[in-house]
């Protein structure tokens, strides 16, 4: 997903609109945004990101998700057939994310990626989880690999009347074809205590990307990440 966002921004705000020279992109790239502040808030900003059911970046996400896909089992293993991606590499975004510099989309050097393979980088959805759903839906998930979706919800949206609508929102996901999704049902305040006094909350389990782990014993980082 950070490879989407940041191929449709220079898409967008390079090619299309010229806003801003390649030249001065790379630049800025290059010195983790220092001094282009302003240009690092129109490329946050002025650029569609994937979740939001919006076709200009998520076409190009079904585009980049084939590639791939059709790329890597272009070559064959040992055995003589071919290599098999695999999107459920659980916490694999963390470790990446701080070995890989600043990024077009407005990522600053080490900053996390999004979480799970095909989830919004957190902020960016702001048309709400049915958008993301749809969304999602435009990768093709027959011909690409497996890929992990993670979402979060605030406890009150399971409770009532909106537990009604958290249920036709899950029959929606079944209908649009992706094959997982996954929640975390916290509210931030809890979370948040949990990292300021770790012994109260020893039993508090939390999904990451693909497993489930006791907050407490996680990396702050990937703590912050689910916070986020």
């Amino acid at each position: 997903v950070t490879v989407v966002n940041s191929l449709a921004a220079v898409k967008k705000l390079v090619f299309e609109e010229k806003k801003v020279s390649m030249a001065e992109l790379v630049d800025a790239l290059k010195n983790n945004w220092e001094g282009k502040e302003d240009l690092r808030q129109m490329f946050i900003n002025e650029a569609p990101k994937f979740g939001n059911d919006d076709d200009y970046v998520d076409l190009l996400a079904r585009d980049i998700y084939l590639r791939t896909t059709q790329t890597i089992r272009s070559f064959k293993n040992i055995y003589g057939g071919p290599f098999m991606e695999d999107g459920t590499g659980g916490s694999t975004f963390y470790s990446g994310s701080v070995l890989t510099g600043a990024t077009p989309d407005g990522r600053k050097d080490r900053e996390y990626f999004n979480d799970g393979t095909i989830s919004p980088v957190p902020g960016t959805d702001k048309k709400g989880p049915t958008a993301v759903l749809k969304s999602v839906a435009k990768v093709d998930h027959v011909r690409t690999f497996t890929h992990l979706l993670n979402q979060k919800f605030l406890p009150q949206y399971l409770e009532g009347a909106n537990r009604d609508a958290f249920v036709a929102y899950l029959r929606t996901w079944v209908d649009l074809g992706i094959h997982h999704i996954q929640f975390n049902v916290f509210d931030r305040e809890t979370l948040l205590d949990a990292q300021r006094n770790p012994e109260k909350y020893a039993n508090l389990v939390v999904r990451v990307a693909g497993y489930s782990a006791y907050f407490v014993d996680l990396d702050k980082g990937l703590q912050d990440q689910i916070i986020a």
